[in-house]
């Protein structure tokens, strides 16, 4: 089935979940390019301040992070965890750094088929800051050990490391 109509309220919810990430490298080691690295993360708990990304947006461990939520300026942040093989990361940042305003995305990690399923890819492409692009999840394949999630919708800089959104719960599902 197409949807020709979509309901606004997810992307308006990943207004409040998302964040900006901007990396900078000054010494680069291993996989780090020296430079700064702009993109999106979104957080998933906030009783401990941690936002999901891309490796390849907040670097391996030799920079410095720094996070913003929308209308608030940047702050520096804390890279937690990073794993290159699955291009992800954890940051933390500070209770006192989440606005009120925050909410944690809500993660769908069921086992459902994703394929054909309406989703929004969030985040700052281009510098056109929280921002959506629809498509489609192609398919879900399994390559190397991981499972990777194929869609049409328009990926550009800066929409790394955001949520991708099921349109139809507004749950985030990549």
């Amino acid at each position: 089935t197409f949807v020709t109509s979509v309901d606004a309220s997810p992307i308006d919810d990943a207004s409040t979940y998302s964040v900006r990430v901007k990396s900078t490298v000054r010494y680069a080691f291993a996989e780090d390019v020296t430079g700064t690295s702009h993109g999106a993360g979104f957080l998933v708990n906030r009783k401990k301040g941690w936002v999901l990304t891309n490796a390849h947006v907040s670097g391996h461990g030799t920079g410095e992070v720094e996070v913003s939520f929308k209308g608030n300026d940047y702050f520096e942040a804390k890279l937690l965890y990073v794993d290159p093989e699955l291009d992800l990361a954890v940051i933390q940042v500070k209770d006192k750094n989440i606005p009120s305003t925050a909410k944690v995305a809500e993660l769908d990690c069921g086992d459902r088929s994703l394929n054909g399923m309406p989703v929004a890819a969030f985040g700052h492409p281009h510098s056109l800051t929280y921002s959506a692009s629809r498509g489609i999840i192609s398919k879900v394949r399994y390559y190397h050990g991981v499972d990777w999630i194929q869609t049409d919708a328009a990926i550009n800089p800066g929409n790394s490391g955001g949520p991708l959104i099921d349109l139809g719960t507004g749950k985030v599902v990549g």
